[in-house]
């Protein structure tokens, strides 16, 4: 039986019982729930169970005479969607008896699916590679441009490729992977672009203080091949107008700004500026700028000219400084001293000398002034005030730099001000204040896997009792929503009515399964019946139970060099391989595979709180008056990390109080949380690994560059018994820094490598400047910069190769192509090139290290045994020159059953230019998908009126049927439609009329109209939920009812035709004929029973 809080404390005296579980468990896991029971003064019964559709499933039963803590484990449920249960706690004894019961969720969770292409960004033309189960590719408005139906694949990964037209439009490609009641989508860009070659870093305060004076901005400059780049930054800070009008006149500046330039040297590619934050702030227009700094950087490569934006933005607090306690105690006796320090700081945490600081006591908005106090020089000002006397029972401090409680006004510089409260010792009993407390000390995050951590926590018992007593402090670690480890400490106390401190701990071994957040609670019971409790969150390491690691070997190569992938996993796991320019994710950055993208899939990673449905109800207490309910500490502690407390003790406070016959109902706080758990299968994807030709060479003086992918490895790799595997690679031309991404799978589950990476380089080597695309006919300056990395000065000489397909020129008279090149050095070389054919043309350009008699910074020049001569060949785009123009066709096909052709004769205008015509062809299948893609999303519930409620219901049958035929109605959005069906039904028929007509409001006259609209709706609607025959058959009509005004014809005139009412009035059955707009109408006269029987949701 169901005994309220006031019997409940008044029998604890007997036993304690606490059972706990996650509100929240996966359907068809091994579950775990943990019992505690205390104090038992005679054999009891204590049984556990599960409650369901009048079905008890006991999942503990115990027969006890000693205080236990045990956790069980049992099976849940399976189910499909969420259930929700209750589990049922029942305590037995000759003179106890106890019963209590809490809500419980089972629900299940689709399988961990993920989509990853090669690379998040491709240019037009190019193969995209990636994976999955049923597949279809959508372009930028929405067209579908692939499909892949009923795939397959041999292990757990499945790999598919395609290829984007060359014409293809510019933005952002969606793939979609369909499963039965779900879809999975990426997304990816398509643009024109060249790749950088560097990257620029801009370091700036996450916040900027209005009272600190100087803004400090760092620029940084790197080669992908990790070499700083010399060039210029041009730094602007700009705060912004939050509005742009001010009292009807629109401001000129669009923000207050200054602009920099700054020398970025090669010595660590960085250059710093500071900025007065005087000239961002204490404007008269304060009140109008957004409360945040604008960075933007741009950065221009010496020689070459290539310049790169970054931009960064910076809060702006008003926060110039804080007054803090510091040493307060946490409670008071009556006739003592309360003493501690107010310390001022700067927002910088800098002390501050000589500062006024007044102390105050009281609410913070009417406090009372108690001391001017003067800080020290290391910003300290100590006091001591005296205890409050009887009645109070705590006292309210506040430390401020002001004077008064007055409002510093918007937008205004000011000191956060400190608040603090102590309280009186006094004897603990279930009806006062709790004011004893756990706190769970904080651990060096993330805690490392395979680890064994000590998680301490401090106890503090106030007024407890005046005998020595010994009490159990609990502890249990969630991970996942799931519990993983329970436990208890048995803590001795000596008698005292004052403060009881003390610090104990356990030991918690780490196990990847718990990655990536462990939650760890600890409650525990008072002699005063009493319970207290905290909780903590912890990170750990996102590791993985497959441990897979991927390294090259070596780690750093020359181009056209063999290497190698040393791979290890579990044995038996198939591992997906992906090696990227990193030049790739500087362009497009944030969409690499690593841990983050595997945890964030995981339905519960770390649980605070539960959803309503979970919620339990309270019953009324019927109380006297006292001061006032406390917070539900231990209540909220548990749950925070998700668990569900079935206990005979008073944890959570009542909602409700009746007092004298009147309710009063605490503010109830439904907020809930719940953080990406449980592990069930996944199925991942990737795509076609890839090939390509090196050119070998035995002459080590010459490097012939020309195999420059951005997408080099992405390929499967089996890992046999052994847990290991080596895979052989050769390492393209590209002088750069390749991001090694890995992941496995196997039985066991899934694995992420640590991110590896190999860097490519040379000492002295040629890059090529090129764009995206030229125009055939016109001057394009080709750049060709040569770096030299060797330690000492050498002559270069640079050389294009001649072709057929452009002609080169020097840039100027004066433009020489030997150079001497010192350490750390580098020249740009310019040649002017017009491109004569269309399409893509390969440009060759050499750079060779020569003997040279001439003298380099007073050094003779070297040359290096390897390497002397690098030579580079690059393709390029070359587009047709005049002006675009475009013309199309449109066939609607219609083959029914046999095949059907169509030809189009494409005559090109007189003056087009020659190689710059092309055709394509694209068919759709099915002619509606574009306009009625995600058509689910129209369902809608019906409301209104008469004629809104079917308004709304009658498109829920076309979306039905339109879903039914193209096999896209899914069990879940079946229930939803026919959810909204059989509402709008049962409302349709608040406006239905004794004889069957239906009318707007349900009252007057029936609607003719509407109840042809009505029957024809609800005979579709037949074939998805029920309707009664009655509705549709009653409305027969054969004119003996005429009074009804129902309408039999309601004939539609098209356009340019008009209707003739006198012709119709002739015919011997019509009544009366109306028109209006472009619509005839027509009235019947009454005929004899049976004659003419018309039935009107048969009427189209």
């Amino acid at each position: 039986m169901l005994l309220n809080n006031h019997l409940k404390l008044l029998l604890l005296v007997f036993s304690v019982f606490m059972v706990t579980f996650p509100a929240v468990i996966l359907s068809g896991s091994e579950a775990k729930l943990c019992v505690s029971l205390l104090k038992p003064n005679e054999t009891l019964q204590l049984t556990v169970y599960l409650l369901h559709t009048n079905q008890n499933r006991t999942l503990l039963q115990e027969r006890v005479k000693e205080e236990f803590h045990r956790c069980s484990q049992f099976k849940a449920p399976e189910i499909e969607g969420q259930s929700i249960q209750e589990i049922r706690v029942e305590v037995k004894g000759e003179s106890f008896v106890m019963t209590e019961k809490r809500k419980v969720m089972f629900k299940s969770y689709n399988p961990l699916t993920f989509i990853q292409t090669d690379k998040p960004i491709y240019n037009p033309g190019q193969t995209g590679t990636f994976s999955l189960l049923h597949f279809a590719s959508v372009d930028n408005k929405g067209n579908r441009i692939g499909q892949w139906t009923n795939v397959s694949s041999t292990g757990l990964i499945l790999q598919l490729s395609h290829q984007l037209n060359s014409e293809a439009s510019e933005g952002q490609y969606k793939l979609e992977a369909i499963t039965e009641d779900r879809s999975i989508t990426h997304f990816f860009t398509v643009k024109k672009y060249v790749l950088p070659r560097y990257e620029i870093t801009v370091k700036v305060p996450k916040e900027q203080s209005v009272g600190e004076e100087d803004l400090k901005i760092e620029v940084c400059g790197k080669y992908t091949y990790g070499q700083p780049v010399p060039g210029k930054a041009r730094v602007e800070v700009c705060r912004k107008f939050e509005r742009y009008y001010y009292e009807g006149v629109q401001m000129i500046t669009p923000c207050l700004h200054e602009n920099v330039e700054v020398c970025i040297y090669i010595k660590d590619g960085c250059a710093t500026h500071v900025f007065n934050m005087s000239l961002f702030s204490n404007s008269e227009f304060e009140h109008n700028f957004r409360d945040s700094l604008d960075i933007n950087v741009v950065m221009t490569e010496e020689g070459t000219g290539i310049s790169m934006v970054k931009s960064e933005r910076t809060s702006v607090t008003y926060e110039i400084g804080k007054a803090e306690f510091l040493d307060l105690p946490k409670n008071f006796e009556r006739d003592t001293v309360i003493e501690g320090k107010i310390k001022v700081v700067t927002y910088g945490g800098e002390p501050i000398r000589n500062k006024e600081v007044y102390l105050f006591k009281g609410p913070s908005w009417s406090p009372t002034l108690l001391l001017n106090l003067t800080t020290d020089d290391d910003g300290l000002a100590k006091f001591a005030v005296d205890a409050p006397a009887e009645p109070e029972t705590e006292i309210l401090l506040l430390a401020s730099v002001y004077p008064g409680n007055q409002y510093q006004g918007y937008k205004k510089p000011f000191f956060r001000n400190s608040d603090a409260r102590i309280q009186v010792l006094q004897p603990a009993t279930p009806y006062s204040p709790v004011y004893s407390e756990i706190s769970i000390e904080s651990l060096e995050e993330p805690i490392k896997c395979d680890s064994e951590v000590s998680v301490h926590f401090k106890y503090y018992i106030i007024g407890e009792s005046t005998e020595n007593y010994s009490t159990d402090l609990i502890y249990t670690v969630i991970s996942r929503g799931v519990i993983v480890h329970h436990g208890y400490k048995k803590v001795e106390v000596k008698e005292s009515r004052r403060l009881i401190e003390g610090r104990v701990s356990f030991k918690l071994s780490v196990v990847p399964e718990m990655a990536p957040v462990v939650q760890v609670l600890v409650y525990g019971v008072l002699p005063s019946e009493n319970v207290i409790a905290a909780s903590k969150n912890f990170k750990v390491d996102k590791c993985f139970t497959n441990k897979v690691s991927l390294q090259f070997s070596p780690t750093e190569a020359v181009p056209g060099e063999e290497n190698s992938l040393q791979l290890s996993a579990l044995p038996g796991s198939l591992c997906a391989l992906s090696a990227v320019d990193q030049s790739v994710f500087i362009l497009e950055p944030g969409k690499r595979l690593d841990p983050d993208t595997v945890f964030n899939l995981l339905p519960v990673t770390s649980v605070s709180g539960y959803t309503y449905e979970v919620e339990d109800e309270q019953e009324c207490l019927h109380v006297r008056p006292r001061r006032n309910a406390q917070v539900d500490r231990a209540y909220n502690a548990i749950k925070s990390v998700g668990l569900k407390m079935v206990t005979n003790l008073a944890v959570r406070e009542p909602q409700c109080l009746v007092y004298k016959g009147v309710e009063y109902h605490r503010r109830y706080d439904s907020r809930v949380g719940m953080a990406g758990p449980g592990a069930p299968p996944v199925a991942l994807a990737m795509g076609v690994g890839m090939s390509y030709e090196s050119e070998d060479s035995d002459n080590s003086y010459e490097t012939v560059r020309k195999f420059f992918p951005e997408t080099w490895i992405w390929q499967l790799a089996e890992v046999g018994g052994s847990g290991s595997a080596q895979v052989p690679v050769t390492v393209p031309d590209t002088i750069t820094t390749w991001e090694m991404d890995t992941f496995c799978l196997s039985s066991r589950g899934v694995g992420v490598a640590p991110a590896a990476q190999l860097r490519v380089f040379q000492p002295f080597f040629l890059e090529l400047s090129l764009p995206y695309s030229i125009i055939r006919g016109e001057e394009f300056e080709l750049k060709a910069t040569v770096f030299n990395y060797l330690s000492k000065c050498i002559m270069v000489k640079v050389t294009p190769a001649p072709s057929s397909d452009y002609t080169l020129k020097a840039s100027s008279s004066d433009e020489q192509y030997s150079s001497c090149l010192c350490a750390n050095g580098r020249k740009t070389f310019r040649w002017t090139l017009v491109p004569s054919v269309l399409g893509v043309l390969n440009v060759t350009v050499s750079a060779a290290a020569e003997p040279s008699q001439t003298l380099c910074d007073n050094e003779i020049v070297s040359v290096p045994d390897r390497g002397r001569i690098d030579t580079v060949t690059r393709s390029l785009l070359v587009k047709a020159e005049g002006t675009e123009k475009t013309k199309s066709q449109s066939w609607l096909l219609c083959p029914q059953g046999n095949s059907v052709s169509e030809e189009l004769e494409l005559t090109l205008p007189e003056n087009v230019i020659a190689g710059s015509a092309r055709a394509s062809v694209s068919v759709l299948g099915d002619i509606l998908g574009r306009a009625l893609k995600n058509i689910d999303g129209l369902l809608k519930m019906p409301y209104g009126c008469g004629e809104q409620n079917i308004a709304l219901l009658s498109p829920n049958i076309y979306i039905l049927q339109y879903l039914e035929n193209t096999q896209q109605l899914t069990p879940a959005i079946r229930e939803k439609a026919t959810g909204f069906l059989k509402s709008g039904y049962q409302r349709q028929l608040n406006y239905k009329h004794f004889n069957g007509a239906y009318s707007t409001f349900g009252r007057g006259e029936g609607n003719t109209w509407l109840t042809a609209f009505v029957m024809r709706t609800f005979g579709k609607a037949q074939r998805y939920i029920f309707i009664d025959p009655e509705n549709i058959d009653q409305t027969k009509y054969d004119g003996a009812l005429n009074y009804t005004n129902m309408v039999i014809v309601d004939i539609k005139i098209l356009s340019g035709f008009t209707a003739d009412p006198t012709s119709l009035k002739n015919h011997p059955l019509v009544e009366r004929v109306d028109t209006k707009d472009d619509h005839v109408i027509l009235y019947l006269k009454a005929v004899r029973e049976n004659c003419l029987p018309v039935i009107v949701h048969n009427y189209t």
